[in-house]
């Protein structure tokens, strides 16, 4: 009952998290601005965020079985994008991932073995990769303006680059 309680605690803060993360950043800019040169980020976070949520929710009717993987992809994904975002909503997601994290051991101490801790890696090791992945994906996706500057640099997880937009044209350096 306390890791249901956990679970629940986390995907609401994970939502009103996600919700004030929107906000602040739909309210940075200033009108007439061009919008970031780098569209794709705050949408997959957001949507990575929910997609965390909604694997805790799911861990709340699925098979005790499934219930440690779960919690503990969801945990560990969190956990990372805290430490990734931490001058952002890092300390928020952090705080969030502590709920599943408790969660999980609860439920791996329920059903203890090799299978479930197994489980857990591996789950745990998908949720990273999808994190990686997508921010390598989102941080790669350069969109220039049809007129006027802008430049900067890109992260990336094999190195970033760095790039200028001149009148729509993209040139990497």
């Amino acid at each position: 009952m306390a890791a249901r309680v956990l679970v629940a605690i986390a995907v609401v803060a994970i939502v009103a998290i996600d919700a004030l993360y929107l906000a602040i950043v739909s309210s940075q800019g200033v009108p007439g601005e061009p919008p970031t040169d780098t569209p794709w980020v705050v949408p997959f976070v957001a949507s990575y965020e929910i997609l965390m949520a909604l694997l805790l929710a799911a861990s709340l009717v699925v098979r005790p079985a499934a219930q440690p993987a779960l919690r503990g992809a969801a945990a560990t994904g969190l956990f990372v994008l805290g430490v990734l975002a931490l001058f952002s909503i890092g300390l928020g997601d952090i705080f969030a991932a502590a709920l599943p994290i408790a969660a999980t051991v609860l439920a791996v101490m329920a059903s203890p073995g090799l299978r479930t801790w197994v489980s857990v890696a591996v789950a745990a090791i998908a949720s990273v990769a999808i994190l990686l992945g997508g921010f390598q994906i989102a941080w790669s996706h350069i969109v220039c303006q049809p007129s006027g500057q802008s430049g900067g640099s890109s992260a990336g997880l094999f190195g970033g680059s760095s790039y200028d937009c001149n009148n729509g044209v993209l040139t990497t350096h």
